[in-house]
């Protein structure tokens, strides 16, 4: 499987894993999305059980995992256990005002786009986020997402499209789900799932005509399957 990714699975240091407690057929059980997030440096989607000592005694504690590839291209890995929710005054430059403390806290991301300073010196324009897993507050690159033309069958207005560029909310409705019923839902971008997340759904009420369409569709696979029984 051809993989266009920072480090490759050769380059993962099982045995520092190991260690840790974690089995290296963890690879194998990866999804194709999450094994490819996580040879490009980022975090586990799933919560691993990890040994940790502290204050000289044994645990096993859930956590996320990373690996990190430093200039020499020697691969290690970094744990991020589950931490207390708390959100810093300043970060990365950036020093957040109440009502920024209060979306991170209530809507689990920032609602708009930040410029952070990194450790290196180098600026650039982030989303912001906290994990829903680990509380982690999340920091992502707005490069690393990309805004589609089209979500669940709904051409996006270029107004929708800037704001959730943004990090801002917006509503779509009429996109069509499981069992080709619509709804609509808030979407944002959101930074610890590196993806466009939904929230508020709602089920809309077809049109007579699809309705109708829906019953007769239902009714002739129930006849499918009387026939067959």
């Amino acid at each position: 499987m051809e993989q266009n990714t920072r480090m490759k699975v050769e380059d993962i240091p099982l045995d520092k894993l190991e260690k840790a407690g974690i089995n290296r057929s963890f690879v194998d059980r990866m999804e194709k999305r999450e094994l490819t997030d996580f040879l490009n440096g980022f975090r586990s989607e799933k919560l691993y059980t990890i040994n940790a000592r502290i204050n000289d005694q044994d645990y096993k504690i859930p956590a996320k995992i990373r690996l990190q590839q430093d200039q020499d291209g020697k691969v290690d890995v970094k744990v991020h256990p589950i931490q207390r929710l708390y959100i810093p005054d300043e970060y990365l430059g950036h020093k957040f005002t109440k009502e920024e403390k209060g979306a991170l806290l209530n809507d689990k991301n920032l609602g708009k786009t930040v410029e952070l300073t990194s450790k290196n010196g180098q600026k650039d324009t982030y989303y912001l986020g906290i994990d829903g897993k680990t509380n982690e507050l999340i920091a992502l690159k707005a490069r690393y997402i990309q805004i589609p033309d089209k979500i669940k069958g709904v051409n996006l207005t270029s107004e929708q499209k800037d704001k959730l560029a943004a990090g801002q909310k917006v509503t779509v409705d009429g996109m069509m789900g499981k069992n080709d019923k619509k709804f609509g839902a808030t979407l944002q971008v959101d930074a610890a799932g590196r993806n466009i997340s939904f929230s508020n759904f709602k089920q809309e009420k077809m049109a007579k005509s699809e309705e109708q369409k829906q019953e007769a569709k239902s009714e002739k696979k129930a006849g499918s399957r009387k026939r067959v029984s």
